[in-house]
C-alpha cells in the first residue's frame, strides 16, 4: 500500500512539472554566460519555465528566502533562479540535465538534486526544506 502510494506522488510531482502555468515576481536572474564567469563554491540553482504552478513558486519562494536571510553576505555561495525556456539559458540547463523545473545544489561541482523532495515540502513542510538547503550548504561550507 505504501509503495502504491509512493508511486502515485511520484507521478503526481512528475506531472505538475509540465502544468505550471502562473507567474511570479521577477527576480535577478543570470545567463549562463555570466554564471559561469565569477562561480561560488556552492550554488543554489533554481530552474524554471516561463510558466510556473503554484508549488514551483513556493520553491523558488522558499529557496531565495533561506538564501537572503542566511548566506547572502557569504562569498561562497549563490542563489540562482534560471528561466530555461530562455535561450541564453539553454547551455546551463543542459549542462546539468535539467528538463523542467528543478532546485539543486551545486557543491564544488558535486550537484545535490533535491528537486523532488523540495516539491514534496514546499508547501506541507517549508521549514523541512529549509533545513535540507542548510544542511548541504553547511557541509559544503566545511570542506
Amino acid at each position: 500500500m505504501k509503495k502504491s502510494l509512493l508511486i502515485i506522488a511520484l507521478a503526481i510531482i512528475s506531472i505538475s512539472f509540465g502544468n505550471c502555468g502562473n507567474s511570479t515576481p521577477k527576480v535577478e536572474k543570470q545567463t549562463a554566460t555570466e554564471l559561469t564567469e565569477t562561480t561560488p563554491s556552492i550554488q543554489i540553482l533554481y530552474f524554471h519555465g516561463d510558466r510556473r504552478c503554484p508549488t514551483c513558486i513556493k520553491v523558488g519562494e522558499i529557496s531565495l528566502n533561506l538564501f537572503n536571510a542566511k548566506y547572502a553576505n557569504n562569498a561562497a555561495v549563490a542563489y540562482k533562479e534560471i528561466n530555461t525556456d530562455k535561450e541564453e539559458n539553454k547551455a546551463i540547463a543542459e549542462k546539468y540535465q535539467i528538463l523542467s523545473s528543478s532546485l539543486i545544489i551545486d557543491v564544488n561541482g558535486t550537484v545535490k538534486n533535491i528537486t523532488v523532495d523540495a516539491f514534496k515540502l514546499a508547501k506541507s513542510d517549508a521549514a523541512a526544506l529549509e533545513k535540507m538547503i542548510t544542511d548541504i550548504i553547511e557541509e559544503g561550507l566545511k570542506k
